[in-house]
This record gives C-alpha cells, structure tokens and sequence, in this order.
C-alpha cells in the first residue's frame, strides 16, 4: 500500500477530525479566525520539542494576556502529538498521521497517512519533517508535498527528534542514541548509552524518553534507568563520543535544557544544574511531587510546575545562576499538569482541574503573579501551551486547540529559544538568523540542495491525480482529497450536522453549570 495516498476511508476520518475541531470551537463560544496573512506567523518558528535545538521551551515573542476567541484544532479523537511551527505551517501527529495545517487559516496543506502511531512531537527541517512511533520507526516527510522521504527502523521506542545542521538526533528508549542525515536517512553515528525505561501511562506522550538537546560545543541526553537507578546525564560529541556522565538518584529524568549557565535536567524530586563542560553539579534544588513533564529557562530563570495529587498545584521559578526560588504561584485546584513554556515575559503551563476540566495559566516571569486564566476540557496531559504570535496551541480534551488574542493577525516575529537565559550571542537577540533549530528554511544550504533528488517524487500544483490513481479535487480546507460517493458525501455531511448538535449541547450543558 502506498503510504502516502489518501484512501476515501482517509477522507471521511479528515472529515470526522474537522468536524471535531467544529465541535470545540462551537462548546467555547468562539468565532473561528478567518483566513489571513501575515508575515509575522510565516516568520514565527517553533520547530520541535520545546521550541528549538537547545530544548528551553522558550520563545522571545510577546505572550498573551486574554483571549478572544477559538480559531482550530490539530487533531481528533485520538491522541495529539505536541504541534512544531514554521514558515506559516503547524506540523502535528494525530494517531498514525502526520497533518500540516496553515497556521493563520488552519486550512489543511497535506496529510500524511502512517501505520504506526506518532508520539512526542515532530522537528521541522530545511526540506523534511522528521517524526517518530510508537513501533521505533523514524520517518522524514517532504515539508512541500507530505510525501515520505525516507524512514528507518530503531531498537527501542525514540523519543523526539532535534535536528541541527542537517542533522537528525534520535535516542531510544534503550539508550542508543542515533544521528542521521535529515535529507536521506543515511546513518552518520550511533552511540550505546544502557537505558532502560518503561514507558508506561507517566509517558504516554513520548516527552520522557531519551531526548537529545544540541548545545554549541556538545550535545546533551537524559538516560534514565526505571529499572536500577542511578539515571544519568550524558554528554556527547558531535561525532558520538562520550564525553561525560553525571549520575542521578531517580528512575526517571526528563529531556535536558541548555542554557548559558549550564544544563538543567529535572527528575520526580529533583531539580539541578550542571555544569556544560565536565558535567559538575552547580546546584540542586527538592521538589514536591512525582514530577513527569518539562521545564522551561529563559530570561535568567527556570520555570517549573511541581504537581502533586493531594495538594495545590505550584508553578516555581528558580534564578539559573544560584538556584535560589525567585517565587510561587499556586492553583488550588490544580493537580497534574504537562509543564511549562515560556512567551515573552509569560510562563504559561496547562492543568487538570477536575475529573473532565482543565485550565491553562499564563503568570509573569518576572514576579509570577496571573496574567491569563482559560478553562479548557479535561486535557489529555503531555505538554506544555505551544505560543504562537497572537496565539496559544493548548492541550483540549485529545486535540491541540488554538486559542486567540485579538493580536493574533501577528505581533512582532521572534525565534523560539530565544530567551534562553542570557543568551545574547547566539540565538536570543537575533530574528531569523538562528540555524536549524529556530529557523528551518536557513538550513537550505545544507539540505536544500538534495531536496529534489533524494526520493519522495515532489507533487507539483498541477496535479490531477492522486497516488493510487484516483480523481482528486480540492475542497475549501485546501486537502487536495479524492472525489466522494454519493453515499460518502451524505456520511461526511452526517457527521459534520452531528458535530454541531454535539457542540449546542455542550454549550447549554456548560451554561446550566455556570448558572
């Protein structure tokens, strides 16, 4: 079967999917955002997992303040990978497909169909979008087309991608630790790392995996051990030579963040920095509760939020250079959370508030008091809010819902990492200067030149057909789909009416609550 078709059951289950979408934006009361252009979201990058190469979750655009309205959502009833963002484009995972979607309209580009389920989150290269599966396929997908480049098989579960310099680094969940080159798959290095890690329900995202954060002189991966702790930091080289090791009491240790101060790696109890050159512990701090989610460092600072189940919900901020609590912020009833992203001078983190609620919080870097407060239905927690100019992707229910300011025709354009401590030489002051990791298309020189001819059989404007040879026509989302039936057309038809009768009741429901 050809991978990259879309079969009439593909079409009726896109249909289903934006039906969904209807449906939460019909139960929040919204308007959806019309299609538009700026060029402050076509510059806007969020590449991969927390925001770029350095893993921070960070990003130098201005956070929002309030919300007016709902524009789409990434994703259906299945599981929604953490959405990556360039050049106008949203990139995420919903089950086995991997979906592109203008990000000012959220029209549909292309749509990918896999077999396996896509997990973490995918990074956007120069010519590609690499993602992962549940079954430890790594996958490229031609960013132009959605048709596979190239994929390739690894031992373990991968956790996700990062991609620097025509690199893609993938770890698994036995510790190998992999670089492959973005255009065509070609293995550079692998590197035996000895983890062993149970992805159980804590890691149902794929977010605690072995993950690999590209500083400017090394490159940096959690090892955790669930089995026989100690779990250890690991730094490596560009060519896949151990360097370091630093060793943790905990069976789990979340993705490292590279800041100017060192690396900040987190385990349930533990926060710690250490130092980037020889791995020597700088500080280390307690927290309070099982915490399985990442964190977030910029403007000196690193956020994170300590959950526990009994108690108040706590987001922390931690001055980098000496460990120091900077200040609190509590939610009463807030119990698990997905971590924490910081937007300008924003630390934003999402939470269950209930068996079938959730709230997503925006509270200052600088002295943590609320800035924004927005329920949302019970989120199938994993991450963190994903900023966009104007906007948040926040976890809803299984979807990955936009929701809006009244800026979000684009505020002023930044790369994401960029607030990345005090990072002034490299990427935090700069606008569409970063490599790779904050700005895929500067990468053309190093992957652009094979992005013709390194397979995958580019579609051009002008085709009329699909794949399997079926008769294609485009309709208003911009899926370029194969003709329905009659009967296929009434079931699309169906669904979408069913959609709308199920968010009026959602509507009344939430309105017989408040009162």
């Amino acid at each position: 079967m050809d991978r990259t078709s879309v079969s009439r059951r593909k079409v009726l289950q896109l249909a289903s999917t934006a039906a969904a979408g209807g449906a939460l934006a019909s139960a929040g009361s919204v308007t959806p955002v019309a299609a538009q252009e700026s060029s402050d979201l076509d510059e806007f990058s969020w590449p991969m997992l927390h925001g770029g190469r350095r893993l921070t979750g960070t990003t130098a655009v201005e956070g929002i303040d309030s919300v007016s309205g709902s524009a789409y959502s990434l994703g259906g009833n299945e599981r929604t990978t953490v959405p990556a963002v360039a050049d106008g484009t949203a990139y995420a995972g919903s089950d086995g497909d991997l979906i592109a979607t203008d990000l000012a309209s959220g029209s549909g580009r292309w749509a990918f169909r896999g077999e396996e389920p896509l997990t973490a989150s995918p990074a956007v290269g120069a010519a590609a979008v690499i993602a992962v599966t549940t079954e430890g396929t790594v996958l490229a997908v031609d960013r132009d087309s959605g048709e596979e480049r190239w994929s390739v098989g690894v031992s373990g579960r991968p956790g996700a991608p990062t991609i620097h310099d025509g690199t893609a680094y993938v770890a698994d969940s036995e510790g190998t630790v992999y670089a492959f080159a973005a255009s065509s798959g070609d293995l550079e290095w692998s590197t035996p790392l000895d983890a062993r890690f149970e992805t159980d329900g804590n890691n149902a995202a794929g977010l605690l995996l072995p993950t690999v954060a590209v500083g400017d002189d090394s490159l940096y991966v959690n090892v955790p051990d669930s089995q026989a702790p100690p779990s250890r930091l690991v730094a490596l080289s560009f060519d896949g030579e151990p360097e370091w090791e630093y060793a943790i009491e905990a069976d789990v240790l979340s993705p490292p963040a590279v800041t100017d101060h060192g690396v900040v790696v987190k385990t349930q109890q533990h926060l710690r920095l250490v130092s980037a050159t020889g791995g020597v512990e700088q500080w280390a701090v307690d927290l309070r509760g099982e915490a399985h989610h990442p964190l977030a460092a910029g403007n000196g600072l690193v956020a994170v939020v300590d959950d526990d189940p009994f108690e108040a919900l706590r987001c922390n901020a931690y001055d980098l250079e000496t460990g120091e609590l900077a200040w609190r912020y509590s939610l009463e009833d807030g119990r698990r959370t997905g971590g924490a992203t910081i937007a300008g001078g924003t630390v934003y983190f999402v939470a269950t508030t209930g068996s079938r609620s959730g709230r997503v919080v925006g509270v200052g870097l600088e002295d943590g008091l609320e800035r924004l407060s927005i329920d949302v239905d019970n989120p199938a927690i994993g991450y963190g809010p994903v900023p966009v100019p104007g906007g948040l992707f926040v976890p809803d229910g299984a979807s990955s819902r936009l929701v809006t300011a009244e800026t979000f025709d684009g505020g002023s354009s930044a790369e994401s990492d960029a607030t990345d401590s005090d990072s002034t030489d490299s990427d935090s002051t700069e606008t569409g200067t970063e490599s790779e990791d904050t700005s895929p298309e500067d990468a053309e020189s190093t992957e652009g030149s094979t992005a013709g001819d390194d397979g995958g059989g580019s579609t051009t404007d002008g085709d009329s057909s699909t794949a399997d040879g079926t008769e294609a026509s485009s309709d208003d989302s911009g899926w370029e789909l194969p003709s329905l039936s009659v009967i296929e057309s009434i079931v699309v038809i169906s669904t979408s009416l069913a959609s709308v009768l199920y968010g009026a009741v959602r509507v009344a429901a939430r309105s017989a609550v408040d009162e």
